[in-house]
C-alpha cells in the first residue's frame, strides 16, 4: 500500500476506499464517496470537464468547498477494451495523488492534489482521483488553437519550459508529456504553466540530460501530431530550449546531443499521423 502523503487521510469502507486531504476529507465522506455507488453517483451528477484518456466531472462540494476535477481511470492501449475501468488494486491512483502532493510540497506547478476514491466489485476496482480545479486554466492545445499573437507564443514557451524545468529538477519524469498535458493561465498580465495528468509518473534521482531530452521531445511530437508547428514557430521553440536551459550551456549540449535519433523517430511517428488522417 501507498503511504499516506502529509496532510491526507485513508479510510476503507465496506468494498470503498477514500483518500483525501484532511480539508475536505468529512465532505466527501459525507457527500457518500464511502459508499457503496458513491463514486458512480458523484460522476453522473457532476458536470462534464475534459476529455482525455479518463473522462472526467467537475464536482462542487457543499459549504463553500472547491471544484473539483475528478478523472475516471481507464486502462489504455490493448488493455482498454479487454479491462476497460476495471483494476485489480487501487495503487495506480494512490501513486498518482502521493507524487503529485509530493512534487506541490517541493513547490512544482502541479494541481492541487484532493482526492482518491473507489469501490470494489466482483473483484475488481473502479476507480478516480480528483484534483482542486485550477481555475481559468486552459489546455496548451487549446490556448495555441485561438491563435496567439507572437509574443504571447514567446511568453507561453519560456513560462511552459519553466515548469517542465522545475519537474524535471524535482525528480519527475512523467509518462505521458504532451501539449494538452500542459495548462496555461493568465494572471496579472503574465502567463503561468501546470502539469497536469501524473498518472504513471514516477521519481527519478539525478534525471540525465538524454532524459529530459526525450521528455521534452515527446511535447514537440504532439505538435508535429497535431500540425502545430508553425504556430509555435522557430521562435519560440527555441525560447522554450533556452528557457528550459536557463544558462546551463553543458546542459544544453548534452541534451542536443540527442536531437539526431529524437528527429528520426519523429520521421517514423509523422508516417502514422498522416495515415490516420487519410
Amino acid at each position: 500500500m501507498v503511504a499516506v502523503p502529509e496532510g491526507f487521510r485513508l479510510e476503507r469502507g465496506s468494498g470503498t476506499l477514500l483518500m483525501a486531504s484532511i480539508g475536505l476529507f468529512e465532505a466527501a465522506r459525507e457527500a457518500g464517496l464511502l459508499q457503496r455507488g458513491g463514486l458512480r453517483r458523484a460522476l453522473e451528477g457532476a458536470q462534464a470537464g475534459e476529455s482525455g484518456r479518463g473522462a472526467t466531472a467537475l464536482v462542487a462540494y457543499p459549504d463553500g468547498g472547491p471544484t473539483l476535477v475528478m478523472r475516471r481511470l481507464l486502462h489504455g492501449g490493448w488493455l482498454g477494451d479487454l479491462l476497460g475501468d476495471r483494476f485489480l488494486s487501487p495503487q495506480r491512483p494512490l501513486r498518482e495523488l502521493s507524487l503529485t502532493a509530493v512534487l506541490r510540497m517541493t513547490g512544482v506547478s502541479v494541481p492541487e492534489p484532493a482526492l482518491v476514491v473507489g469501490e470494489r466489485r466482483f473483484g475488481f476496482w473502479h476507480l478516480a482521483i480528483a484534483t482542486v480545479l485550477e481555475e481559468d486554466a486552459i489546455d496548451a492545445l487549446r490556448w495555441l488553437e485561438a491563435g496567439p499573437s507572437s509574443p504571447e507564443v514567446l511568453q507561453a514557451a519560456a513560462a511552459l519550459a519553466g515548469a517542465v524545468r522545475r519537474f524535471h529538477d524535482a525528480g519527475g519524469f512523467h509518462a505521458d508529456l504532451h501539449i494538452k498535458n500542459l495548462m496555461l493561465r493568465s494572471t496579472g498580465g503574465r502567463l503561468e504553466a501546470l502539469i497536469i495528468d501524473l498518472d504513471g509518473a514516477r521519481l527519478v534521482r539525478g534525471m540525465t540530460p538524454e532524459e529530459r531530452m526525450s521528455q521534452l521531445m515527446r511535447i514537440f511530437r504532439s505538435l508535429v501530431k497535431r500540425e502545430l508547428v508553425e504556430t509555435v514557430g522557430m521562435r519560440g521553440l527555441a525560447r522554450f530550449l533556452q528557457a528550459y536551459c536557463a544558462g546551463d550551456l553543458a546542459l544544453r549540449r548534452s541534451m542536443w546531443r540527442r536531437i539526431d535519433s529524437e528527429l528520426r523517430r519523429i520521421a517514423i511517428h509523422k508516417l502514422s499521423y498522416r495515415s490516420a488522417r487519410r
